[in-house]
């Protein structure tokens, strides 16, 4: 149960923290039940009502509910009519947009349209506005074209962005729960630069997760969770999965640089970077659900290569009574890696957000003959999903 159900947990666990930071009382795995009169006026005209849930619980009494419980199209009468629709009630259409009906064209919402990511005619629905904006304008361009030349319509990459407060979150392509329900092969890295260079004031943390096939480097998605230059990324993976580029072209794309803006390193280099570094086999990971259950494993150690003014200020990555976790930081690590046991048989290195564990992980694969991996997201990921394992 998240916020947000295009993201993975992980990313809308950011914005589900800020949300309740800002006092909202975020209500997850559970459901409405029913809608009661408020009766605590004394003179029995107060409007408002209680909104009861599955669980039994009431909520504090509001004069105004709005109900986002998302999208389902609204097509009986287009049913009835002839046309065909699919079992959950999307309108079938082909590449032109057209019907079953020939003289009958359908866009927006209640379409299904093609997953141009998965591709061999896979089909999925996508309520965005980009989209169904673009199919109107195909559509009238098809119907008055005097059948010159027709326009496909390619697909939908369901790029899309909300903010909440001041936060923005965006995602494109495929997450987690779509990539598994397909049994498509998947791997992810999570990165946190900043949104323009470090040195110059002002910079925001950008939240950056891409997925990609662990072989191949196809794009499956991204998402993106920070306060500032979370859409222009998001946007840059959009049309880069749509010009089919793959993740190690992303390493190196030329992209606007200037301190106030941006960084030499993009965030979309930077994850480029990391899932190339993955694909050939410069370092192995860990993914932040695996953590608790590989860290209580016999000759398991996990090393915190942060400071320690950064773990008193900001905790322990994990703690518990069967896991040996050693704190030494990477400029240290060469001088004291004899502090780690010599019967270590696997090393999960973290850090802050991830850059420096990734050097201690090349570092000791060189002098240790253990397992080493790297923690994706290192602590920043972990700790904000730590109690949802």
């Amino acid at each position: 149960p998240q916020v947000l159900g295009p993201l993975d947990v992980e990313m809308a666990a950011i914005i589900e923290d800020d949300l309740k930071a800002k006092g909202v009382n975020v209500v997850t795995g559970d459901g409405i039940q029913e809608f009661m009169p408020f009766n605590g006026n004394e003179h029995g005209d107060d409007p408002s009502t209680v909104v009861k849930l599955k669980s039994g619980k009431l909520l504090p009494p509001a004069q105004i509910t709005i109900l986002g419980m998302g999208v389902k199209p609204d097509t009986k009468v287009v049913a009835e009519a002839g046309i065909e629709c699919t079992p959950r009630g999307h309108i079938v259409v082909n590449d032109y947009l057209q019907t079953n009906k020939a003289s009958v064209w359908a866009a927006g919402d209640a379409i299904e349209v093609l997953n141009p990511i998965v591709g061999n005619g896979d089909k999925w629905a996508v309520p965005l506005a980009g989209p169904a904006n673009r199919q109107g304008r195909m559509i009238a361009d098809n119907i008055f074209g005097d059948g010159k030349k027709m326009r496909k319509f390619k697909g939908t990459y369901a790029a899309s962005v909300v903010r909440v407060f001041e936060l923005i979150g965006a995602c494109v392509g495929m997450n987690e729960k779509m990539l598994s329900a397909k049994q498509l092969p998947f791997a992810s890295v999570h990165v946190h630069p900043g949104s323009h260079a470090g040195y110059f004031p002002g910079a925001k943390s950008v939240n950056f997760k891409l997925l990609f096939h662990p072989t191949t480097g196809q794009i499956w998605g991204a998402q993106a969770v920070g306060e500032e230059g979370v859409d222009k990324r998001i946007d840059v993976i959009s049309t880069a999965m749509q010009g089919n580029l793959t993740v190690e072209d992303l390493a190196d794309l030329e992209l606007c640089y200037a301190p106030p803006v941006g960084s030499a390193k993009d965030p979309v280099n930077i994850a480029g970077m990391a899932a190339t570094n993955v694909i050939e086999g410069l370092v192995e990971q860990v993914d932040w659900k695996e953590l608790k259950r590989a860290a209580s494993l016999p000759g398991v150690v996990i090393l915190d290569v942060r400071n320690p003014g950064e773990i008193e200020k900001s905790g322990p990555l994990i703690e518990g009574c069967h896991v040996k976790t050693i704190n030494i930081p990477l400029d240290n690590l060469r001088a004291r890696v004899g502090e780690i046991p010599a019967d270590t048989e696997r090393i999960i290195v973290s850090c802050a957000s991830g850059q420096r564990a990734y050097y201690a992980c090349r570092i000791l694969m060189q002098t240790q003959s253990a397992k080493v991996e790297n923690l994706s997201g290192a602590f920043k990921t972990f700790s904000r999903v730590s109690e949802r394992v």
